[in-house]
Order: C-alpha cells, then structure tokens, then sequence
C-alpha cells in the first residue's frame, strides 16, 4: 500500500514536469547545440566530446538549480493539501525529488543522446556515452540542490539569487580560488587543501573524471593536471564517482530533515 502511494506520487510529479514548456526548451537546447557540435566537429569524436562536456558543464547545473527551485516553491500549496491527508513526508518529498529527476535526465538523454547516436559511430562513443551518464548524476545532484535552496529559503526571490549564485561559484569562481592559492602559496604543501577543495565541487569533478579520458590536455584546467598527478586515472575515477553520490546523498538528507519540521 505504501509502495503504490511512493509510486503514485512519482507518476504524479513526473506528469505534471513532462508537459512543462521548460522541459521542453531544455530538451531543445541539448538537441540543438548537440546537433551543431557533431556538423563543426566532422569525424573529431575528440573534439565533439570535449564540446559536448562543456556544454553539459555549464547548462545542466543552471538550468536544474532554478528549475528544481522553482517548481518546488510552486508546488508548495499542493503538498500542504497533501499533507492535510496525512500523507507521509518522506513519500511526498522523495516522490517529488524522482519524478522531477526523471523529467530532467529524459530531456537530456533524448536531447543528447539522439544526435550521439546517430551521427557517431559505436567504436568512438565510449567517451560520450560516460559523459551522458555523468550529465544524468549532474541532474540530481543539482536538483537536490535546488530542493535544498528552496526548503532553506521562503521567498521564491532569495532563492533563485542564491541558486545563481552557487552556480557562478562552481562554474566560473571556483579555479580561479585554487589557482590563486596555489600561485600565492606554491611554497607551502598544499596537496591536502587541493584536494579538500576538488571534493567540493561536483562540476569540477566531472570534468576532471572525463578530462582525464581523453585526450585534451590543454583544455584541462590546474585542478584537472593536479588530480591527475596525485590520484592516478583509476584511483581518481572510482573516488570522483564516490564523491557525486555523496553529493546527492548529504544534501538530500538535510533538505528533508529540514522539510520534515517545516511548518507548511
């Protein structure tokens, strides 16, 4: 019984966000930039990878942190109604968490991976087929994010300026805090602050988990030629996967703890 209602929940979520128009311009634009990266890029798999990462890198945790902060506070009156009917809170919130992740990653997926599949050919699709994967680990980490945000914060304003904010953090500000650290204090042992530092960033990690694959050493950025060094491929690899799972699993925990006492 209580499975069905979990389910029932997903299905709900998942159909309200699959006839959202967001949804679908964010499906359009995976499918058009996709599309123009495989045409520029002719037989270079390399290049369309290394194209295509930077596009995931930069629009997924954008779109997702406002999207998720959003709807969340949108559907804030409804889940008061629900839970008028002693509906559990864990269920609503892990039903609404799923279903909206599962809208996301489907746009995606179909945006992305319908041009990859297409137009690259089996032998050359390792490296794009890991970075679809890890675009869908970016979605939900991102989403709990967002959740996070909107749970934390109860004006819809505070918390798109903070979701912009966290995205400027990890997009643009954050190299640029390692490689200042690491040109001022090149003197001192900094290889336990650096890689303090890789783990809190879950764009970073990405990026450097699939840098680390191909053959592009001059788009790798300080902290990608630093993992490299003192992680190794198959260490950094297992461990950056680790570390995006936590980066789902912690902030979820929190966000519902906090949901779980908030006075709706």
């Amino acid at each position: 019984m209580e499975f069905k209602i979990l389910k029932n929940l997903i299905f709900f979520e998942f159909y309200e966000n699959i006839r959202n128009r967001w949804l679908y311009l964010y499906f359009s634009i995976f499918f058009t930039i996709s599309i123009l990266l495989i045409y520029s890029g002719g037989s270079e798999s390399e290049r369309i990878s290394a194209s295509l990462l930077n596009e995931v890198l930069l629009i997924i945790p954008l779109f997702t942190l406002i999207f998720g902060s959003i709807r969340f506070m949108d559907s804030i009156p409804f889940m008061e109604v629900l839970l008028t009917r002693s509906e559990n809170r864990f269920y609503l919130f892990f039903g609404k968490w799923l279903g909206m992740g599962l809208c996301l990653n489907l746009g995606f997926l179909l945006g992305s991976g319908i041009p990859l599949f297409l137009y690259i050919s089996v032998d050359n699709f390792f490296i794009p087929l890991q970075i679809l994967f890890f675009g869908v680990l970016l979605n939900f980490v991102f989403l709990t994010l967002s959740f996070f945000l909107a749970i934390h914060f109860s004006h819809k304003e505070i918390s798109l300026a903070v979701s912009l904010l966290l995205w400027f953090y990890f997009y643009l500000f954050y190299d640029l805090v390692i490689l200042a650290l690491s040109v001022n204090l090149g003197d001192y042992p900094l290889e336990s602050i650096l890689l303090f530092l890789i783990i809190l960033n879950p764009i970073d990690l990405v990026r450097v988990l699939l840098l680390l694959q191909m053959d592009v050493a001059a788009l790798m950025g300080f902290t990608s030629a630093f993992f490299q060094k003192y992680m190794g491929n198959q260490t950094g690899i297992f461990f950056a996967i680790f570390l995006l799972m936590l980066w789902i699993v912690i902030p979820f925990y929190f966000g519902y703890k906090k949901f779980s006492k908030k006075d709706l």
